[in-house]
């Protein structure tokens, strides 16, 4: 069966949505009000428009609850923590399998139609992150490994060698290195 709809894009939108909780690193919170999460829900309307409603400002503490559940996630232990995880967050969100037509060919969604935005993105992501998770293993999720940077990254590499969040990150720990070994 075809699960294509719920690979890169859900699963970015997951890694986007816990990356904007900066705070855990003296950073901001990117979605501190129902502006910000419009804002950030802009880039994304073409997988929500006219599925989901839209956010209501007495979501943004859900929102904020599912963007840690999510981080939880991508930093369990094992499979089996990560698979209860996501469960727990397809459960509390009503994930129900639903037949859609709307690309022209029979396929399958889980989100409902019609929903809280919360809900929508509490189903979306978790799908996302469900077929990484059980299609390429737990250890294709990372936390950046770069000072000062918590940043999550689904690592996409094909040997499983990506160790941070950016190349920027990545970047600034090279020439962290080099100065380091200029200067012994």
């Amino acid at each position: 069966m075809d699960f294509v709809h719920y690979s890169n894009d859900p699963a970015d939108l997951a890694v986007t949505l816990v990356n904007t909780d900066q705070r855990s690193i003296g950073g901001e919170d990117e979605i501190m009000d129902l502006a910000s999460l419009k804002a950030f829900l802009e880039e994304y309307n073409d997988m929500w428009g006219g599925v989901a409603h839209q956010p209501r400002r007495g979501e943004l503490s859900a929102i904020h609850d599912l963007r840690a559940a999510l981080r939880d996630v991508m930093s369990a232990e094992d499979e089996i923590e990560a698979s209860e995880r996501l469960n727990a967050i397809l459960t509390e969100n009503t994930a129900t399998p639903r037949i859609s037509v709307h690309t022209g060919y029979p396929h399958l969604h889980f989100e409902s139609q019609e929903t809280s935005m919360k809900s929508w993105l509490g189903v979306v992501t978790a799908m996302g992150l469900a077929r990484v998770l059980v299609d390429h293993g737990l250890e294709r999720f990372g936390c950046c490994r770069s000072d000062g940077c918590d940043d999550i990254y689904v690592d996409t590499s094909r040997n499983r060698s990506r160790r941070h969040c950016s190349t920027q990150c990545s970047t600034r720990e090279a020439v962290a290195a080099y100065r380091k070994r200029q200067g012994d």
